[in-house]
């Protein structure tokens, strides 16, 4: 290093200058640069970047620096490391650079005292292994141009020797067979009477500071974290901690900007569900310890509240439906899978919204919360809230890193959704990703061996102990960073997963799809295995009991049977585009979706497990306004009649929002407040209805002594055109209805809003409903008001 002396404050300003001139010489492989001559561009700070790239680790910076006589004598250098997201770390000399040759070296180890600017973030292993860009600068408080001569500038890791002018280096630092935890912190920590306290219901922390701390902290190879929680009554749950660097999120006005926001720490986050006094042990795994585990027990956490569980689940007494805490749950939803959409821009005319990160969620959520909504679906896509993805992406490090903007902003989304009452079905991978082919984005993830990956081929993502590994390690960074949310619906493991290298369009495999020397029985074998494992580690990992699912493109006939039935997913998700019916002819929406569940051949209703359809909207290219419009305002109708397990989710978000279409939500949430469809004996019904101004499609959703009734006019149904008033329709509930009295209520089915109630006395015999006039479509109520035979 250069002799201290003492640098004018003017100087140790311009050293902090990010303004610069660089002089770019990159030879690669780590080789010294060649002889370079180098301007000074004082008053503005000189950069001079080192060959490249860099290893991340450890390092040495070292060159021979002339200066020639008449340099200013205010001459300073520094060594700085940068990544390719900005972040910019450096050491100064503290000294001036005189006349003459100086041999220049900046060892900078894990215990540098640098200091990122302009975040002010300290730096750590962490951030080494994603440097970038290193180099030297250098800065006058004067004007000059003055001609420096650099030789053998390089950038050397510290576990090889440093050649040249400058000395040696150590050999690096290996982690020691059982390391420390320090820097504990645990919520309402109560040093009096020696226990932390918590509230059911509310999420409780604690955070620590691994030492060693890993080069990978994302990685449970290199350090795993676990906080164990035991009732009084023996019950164990086991929480996975996570690496937490934490951002401030700002906004720039176009975009959404994430800045580290203070050193990067372990968590575990729990939130209890029950009262009274846990014991805490921590578990801590280092790589290399040999299987050795440090633990130690944690002061009690003593946890006040009543009993609560928030989560929304597969209902214990009618796998049909979800419920949360033994309450009902029936999700109305829409997709919201990015902060725009091309495609409806494309095909809708929609505006592009500014994607503004959780800036444009949170609004749109409010919005559709007060409409009515109380579900969506979010996509970790890489253009979304991905967080891995290809290192030279914004905000992106590669494979096995961690995109910490994304995951903050996935917090700020959940705790959004959560105050508005909003549920979040979050999508883990959407098919491109594993796709050469459709919407391919294949050719730009990390897996992929193009890009530095260890996979050849996309079908490898369902079959290689390396992409299990990856997936393994994301799994449980999200379980334990997002899990403990009660805005998490569920986990969606692929978005349309037969579109993917390894699917299979429709059950009806046969010859090779393509793709190389694999069958469609070999790829279907190879998805079942891997939706198998993965749902199992799901489970084993989440002990929130949150559900798993994974998703068809198309419509119901697409799914296989042996990956539906699979115990480790909970609940199905599928497409719900039109096509064309198995006799060639055209089938509307609401007959599609009925359909689903009750078709004899393809119907799903025999898995008795929650079905949801979180696409549809036309054909995957869209539809009339018309028809678009008749299909949101049916939807739920349909579906409900069906008994589908919540509303479908239409795609077209943009078009919803910018047009301001919250009245379906609204309508059937208004609808069913205060219903119940569960049972053993609670059954779909089709109904013959009749009206002088057209056909109607008339179904029923089906319990003892209480029926939920929808009439709509079917050529609205099919195009969404047409304002035929139904003055004189007749709905048959039956012909050998048992005698007793009825309430009958008559529902606006655009707007959720009663308009008629009145008492039946049915003396026994046919039965048949006259609703009053309306247009397009109808609701009803049916209910016994007496004990006695059903109706």
């Amino acid at each position: 290093m250069i002799a201290p002396s003492a640098i004018p404050a003017s100087t140790a300003r311009l050293c902090r200058v990010l303004a610069c001139t660089a002089l770019l010489a990159v030879l690669g492989g780590g080789a010294p640069a060649a002889a370079l001559d180098v301007t000074l561009q004082a008053p503005l700070t000189t950069l001079v970047v080192a060959p490249g790239p860099l290893a991340g680790g450890e390092v040495a910076i070292c060159a021979t620096v002339e200066v020639p006589v008449g340099a200013p004598a205010d001459l300073g250098v520094g060594a700085y490391l940068s990544d390719r997201h900005g972040r910019w770390f450096q050491e100064c000399s503290l000294g001036t650079l005189a006349p003459g040759v100086h041999a220049v070296e900046y060892v900078i180890t894990n215990s540098s005292a640098l200091v990122d600017e302009p975040e002010r973030a300290s730096w750590s292993p962490v951030v080494a292994a994603l440097s970038a860009h290193a180099g030297l600068f250098f800065w006058s408080a004067s004007s000059s141009r003055t001609m420096l001569h650099i030789e053998n500038l390089r950038v050397v890791p510290l576990h090889a020797p440093a050649s040249g002018t400058a000395a040696s280096v150590t050999a690096p630092v290996t982690a020691p067979p059982v390391g420390t935890l320090r820097e504990l912190h645990l919520d309402s920590y109560d040093a009096a009477s020696l226990v932390s306290r918590a509230t059911t219901g509310e999420r409780w922390t604690l955070s620590l500071l691994p030492d060693p701390l890993p080069a990978n902290p994302y990685d449970p190879e290199h350090f795993a974290l676990d906080a164990v929680f035991l009732s009084a009554d023996g019950k164990e749950q086991r929480i996975p901690g996570f690496f937490d660097q934490p951002m401030q999120l700002t906004d720039r006005g176009d975009r959404e900007n994430a800045c580290a926001a203070g050193p990067g720490l372990f968590v575990v986050r729990y939130r209890p569900r029950e009262p009274g006094r846990y014991q805490v042990r921590l578990e801590a795994r280092w790589h290399g310890a040999h299987g050795a585990v440090l633990g130690f027990a944690l002061p009690d956490l003593e946890v006040a509240g009543p009993h609560w569980d928030g989560y929304a689940q597969v209902d214990a007494g009618d796998p049909r439906f979800f419920s949360v805490d033994g309450k009902f749950y029936w999700p109305v939803g829409l997709n919201f899978n990015s902060t725009y959409d091309l495609r409806s821009r494309e095909r809708l005319g929609t505006s592009l919204t500014p994607d503004r990160g959780s800036l444009a969620y949170i609004p749109r959520l409010q919005r559709f919360a007060a409409g009515g909504g109380n579900a969506v679906e979010i996509w970790m896509s890489s253009w979304n809230l991905a967080l891995e993805w290809r290192r030279d992406w914004p905000g992106f490090a590669g494979m096995g890193r961690y995109n910490d903007g994304n995951a903050q902003r996935l917090d700020a989304i959940l705790d959004a959704a959560w105050a508005v009452g909003v549920r979040v079905n979050l999508v883990i991978n959407n098919h491109g990703q594993a796709s050469p082919n459709s919407d391919r984005e294949w050719k730009d993830n990390p897996l992929n061996s193009a890009n530095g990956g260890p996979l050849d081929d996309p079908l490898q993502i369902f079959t290689s102990q390396k992409a299990f590994d990856d997936q393994e390690a994301l799994r449980r960074y999200i379980i334990a960073r997002y899990a403990d949310h009660p805005a998490v619906f569920g986990w969606k493991l692929w978005s349309e997963i037969n579109l993917t290298a390894a699917g299979v369009m429709g059950r009806r495999r046969g010859a090779d799809a393509g793709g190389g020397q694999v069958s469609d029985e070999e790829r279907h074998l190879a998805l079942v295995h891997w939706h198998e494992q993965a749902a199992d580690r799901w489970h084993e990992l989440d002990s929130y009991g949150h559900g798993v699912t994974t998703h068809w493109s198309g419509d119901y006939r697409q799914p296989e049977f042996d990956i539906v039935g699979l115990p480790g997913l909970d609940y199905v998700c599928i497409d719900a585009y039109l096509g064309r019916g198995r006799g060639g002819a055209g089938e509307g929406l609401a007959d599609l979706l009925y359909n689903t569940l009750l078709d004899p051949v393809d119907g799903l209703g025999g898995f008795n497990k929650p079905l949801l359809v979180t696409e549809y909207g036309g054909s995957p290219q869209g539809a009339t306004p018309e028809a678009l419009a008749a299909e949101l305002e049916l939807a739920d109708w349909a579906a409900l009649m069906a008994g589908h397990a919540g509303g479908p989710m239409l795609w077209w978000f943009e078009w919803v929002d910018q047009g301001e279409r919250w009245n379906s939500f609204a309508a059937i949430s208004n609808f069913i407040k205060d219903e119940d469809l569960r049972g053993n004996e609670a059954h779909a019904v089709a109904f013959h209805a009749t009206s002088a101004a057209g056909t109607l499609w008339a179904r029923a959703w089906a319990k003892p002594g209480h029926l939920l009734g929808y009439l709509a006019d079917v050529g609205w149904v099919e195009n969404g055109l047409g304002k035929q008033a139904h003055d004189h329709a007749e709905v048959l509930i039956g012909t050998e209805v048992p005698s007793g009295a009825c309430q009958v209520q008559w529902w606006d089915a655009s707007h959720g809003t009663l308009l008629s109630s009145q008492r039946i006395n049915h003396p026994g015999g046919r039965l048949a409903l006259t609703p009053p006039s309306f247009v397009h479509h109808i609701a009803f109520k049916l209910i016994r008001l007496a004990d006695g035979a059903s109706l």
